[in-house]
């Protein structure tokens, strides 16, 4: 069964998610094929869509490697879930089986398992509502600045999660322009951004 790729362009979070499945169902494939070097790249893969679809429901900054690892960060603090953490850098130790080739295939198939776990994991907090948060740390009010793309108090609360809203609606008005009409499922994600 072959999962369909969103058109190029602007990804909504569910087609972010579509292609986290896609990845997965594409690394269990590669693995069967023997192909261990590219089933372990998609389990990154899968991982880093996975946490793209909650950053672009909420307006959060998700285009590079760096940034992924604080999304999942957050969502660990903002949970209280340290296995998210714990699990997202776990898949990015197969990114790093790709240049290296260190994995056996029955420990690539044991990932590929946990990833599966992990995005179904991420998929409820995408369906969830942000939860209240307080910054009580300077690593955590840097993170958020990363990822909010603008100043946070050191000690600043927020009721939803810190959404950016102002960001979300510059996204909306620019796909406005842009005359991009909503991807199928985008109106299920409750919220539009990239």
């Amino acid at each position: 069964m072959t999962l369909e790729l969103p058109d190029a362009g602007y990804q909504t979070p569910h087609d972010h998610m579509a292609i986290s499945r896609r990845f997965i169902a594409q690394a269990r494939k590669e693995l069967e094929d023997d192909d261990r070097l590219q089933a372990s790249e998609k389990l990154w893969g899968a991982t880093a869509h996975a946490l793209k679809s909650i950053a672009a429901q909420r307006g959060w900054h998700h285009d590079d490697h760096l940034l992924i690892k604080q999304i999942a960060t957050q969502l660990s603090d903002e949970f209280e879930r340290p296995h998210f953490d714990a699990n997202v850098r776990f898949a990015e130790s197969f990114h790093v089986n790709f240049y290296s080739n260190m994995e056996q295939a029955d420990n690539i198939e044991r990932a590929i398992n946990l990833v599966e776990q992990l995005i179904a994991d991420l998929d409820l907090v995408r369906s969830a509502s942000p939860r209240p948060f307080q910054v009580k740390n300077n690593s955590q009010r840097n993170r958020l600045q990363f990822l909010l793309g603008r100043q946070v108090g050191a000690d600043e609360s927020s009721e939803d999660g810190f959404v950016n809203h102002e960001r979300l609606e510059r996204l909306r008005q620019r796909r406005e322009r842009q005359n991009l009409a909503p991807s199928q499922g985008e109106e299920a994600d409750g919220a539009s951004a990239e």
